[in-house]
């Protein structure tokens, strides 16, 4: 985080104005779902899968194009 900031001190750019504010539009969301820990995966597997945790393992399928 930065400390420094303060909104007073950045003057407006007449070449770049800035578009209308709208206070209530909402632009993103994020969704994590949720997650049981179940087991782990020893060392030697996690290092080969990427992960310690098996839930978050998707198998990719080679495809021919």
């Amino acid at each position: 985080m930065y400390y420094g900031y303060q909104a007073d001190s950045v003057k407006p750019d007449p070449r770049h104005p800035l578009p209308p504010a709208q206070p209530d539009i909402v632009l993103a969301r994020a969704y994590v779902p949720p997650q049981t820990y179940t087991r782990a995966f020893p060392p030697e597997e996690a290092l080969r899968e990427g992960t310690l945790f098996p839930e978050l393992v998707r198998p990719y399928v080679k495809r021919k194009y």
